[in-house]
């Protein structure tokens, strides 16, 4: 399995276009989860507050609210890894690479096996980059560090990891189904942003019923790690991960990754 990992490190190492992607998606990735307390400064100095209640006192970066928080503000940049996915599946297609693997010795189910390293690779990343900063904004923002607090809702970290890797084989199996870059991206982001929103408000609006809602995949990916800011403002938010909502994201794991292997390893590639 090295081996296969370092095959794939190895294509997309000198690829021009994955290391501008990744750059810019790192470098929001820890702006985004690093800069929240300047932000709230920022949103106390323009006067916003709610109840008396200013910005700058949220501690969001406490144990153990910071699992919950950075993980939740994570999921409004993994279109940009989505990307570097899609990308480099469909170059595969576009360069015949994915026959020549296979001309070279490689099965169709190594190429699988391949891919999935990678997609698991950029979710331990992920996972690492939250935890690590996490761990430093906590201490550092902590006026008591306490092992027992540092460890709670550290589960929200396995949450994070199980929809990054279900969200991007998605990606993945778009690509392998399209086999174009563009045609991916376009699909993958109508689907999120408009289609399954507008898809998820009429279901809610015709059956308002939440267990069938919450069956659409980027809705059960969003409900691994619900909404957790509510609580600055004195409201009940959930700090559990729902059971069933890790089901439901399991088995859209289980369908994305049979309809790749049939489409990878059972037909012929082409």
């Amino acid at each position: 399995m090295l081996r296969l990992l370092k095959i794939e490190w190895f294509k997309l190492k000198n690829y021009r276009t994955f290391t501008v992607l990744s750059v810019i998606y790192y470098f929001f990735f820890l702006l985004l989860l690093c800069s929240v307390k300047m932000v709230l400064a920022w949103m106390t100095n323009q006067g916003w507050e709610f109840e008396g209640i200013t910005p700058e006192i949220i501690p969001f970066y406490d144990f153990p609210d910071v699992w919950q928080n950075l993980t939740y503000l994570a999921k409004f940049v993994k279109y940009l890894l989505a990307f570097i996915v899609i990308i480099s599946v469909t170059n595969e297609y576009s360069y015949r690479t994915i026959r020549q693997n296979v001309i070279d010795g490689m099965s169709p189910k190594n190429f699988l096996i391949s891919k999935e390293l990678m997609i698991i690779a950029f979710s331990i990343v992920n996972v690492l980059i939250i935890w690590l900063a996490g761990t430093i904004m906590g201490i550092a923002n902590a006026k008591v560090f306490e092992t027992e607090l540092y460890f709670s809702g550290m589960e929200f970290l396995l949450a994070h990891f199980i929809e990054l890797f279900t969200f991007l084989n998605l990606a993945f199996l778009l690509s392998v189904l399209m086999k174009k870059a563009g045609f991916a991206i376009i699909i993958i982001c109508i689907y999120g942003f408009i289609a399954e929103p507008i898809a998820v408000g009429l279901t809610t609006w015709l059956t308002n019923d939440s267990w069938v809602v919450g069956l659409f995949p980027m809705n059960a990916l969003s409900n691994l790690v619900p909404f957790p800011f509510s609580r600055y403002i004195l409201m009940e938010i959930q700090n559990t991960i729902d059971l069933t909502s890790v089901f439901i994201v399991l088995g859209w794991l289980a369908i994305s990754i049979s309809i790749i292997y049939y489409r990878l390893v059972k037909k012929d590639i082409n």
